[in-house]
């Protein structure tokens, strides 16, 4: 006998429970390492040193999130707001965050080897543009499900303001790298939270 397949509702819940879950270890880990300033420090330099495995925990809590949400967004939507790109995307992009975890890269105390802080950086970089391009094709589909359409447009404009975060982030080096990083986090965080608040009551198709 087959087990029960979770609904897009139970996963969404999963989705958004693994979100809060990211945020509030992000918030809880550097709250305990005052060496660092977190305005300047990425939130990479957090995956080494003291609590350093709660915060890893948390990037592949993330990590699953990002292929659950795959997942409920296929079981979901109607066929003319699927893509079969997006969720090839997001389980690529969840993947890619687990690697970033694994190896953490060089933070100040805590040197990385060559190939470790290569595989880090890769993997980050691949995340950011995996999942970013995910949520901006999903999102401008989104309005032809009508359970979707309410928040089809919050959900363009955030994934379309994390994607051009990203790139401003990249691109412009005066900007603090800490503070920068962690607003493009954060956008990324609410398009995934909203997405799976919503697929708290969306219909199984």
């Amino acid at each position: 006998m087959r087990p029960p397949v979770p609904t897009p509702a139970r996963l969404g819940t999963l989705v958004f429970g693994l979100v809060l879950l990211f945020c509030a270890s992000a918030v809880a880990v550097q709250a305990t390492r005052p060496e660092y300033d977190w305005w300047q420090a990425p939130l990479s330099f957090y995956l080494a040193g003291p609590n350093s495995a709660w915060l890893q925990a948390a990037y592949y809590g993330l990590a699953l999130a990002t292929v659950l949400l795959a997942a409920a967004l296929q079981r979901s939507l109607v066929a003319s707001a699927r893509y079969i790109l997006v969720p090839v995307l997001l389980v690529g992009g969840g993947l890619a965050l687990a690697v970033t975890a694994t190896w953490p890269g060089a933070s100040p105390g805590y040197p990385a080897s060559d190939a470790g802080a290569f595989i880090h950086g890769v993997s980050a970089i691949a995340a950011f543009l995996l999942v970013g391009t995910a949520m901006l094709l999903q999102s401008a589909s989104l309005h032809r499900d009508p359970h979707w359409r309410a928040v089809a447009r919050p959900l363009l404009v955030l994934a379309a303001l994390a994607f051009a975060g990203l790139w401003l982030h990249a691109l412009w080096k005066a900007l603090p790298r800490g503070g920068s990083q962690k607003v493009v986090i954060a956008l990324y965080l609410a398009w995934l939270g909203l997405a799976g608040w919503h697929l708290r009551r969306a219909p199984r198709r």
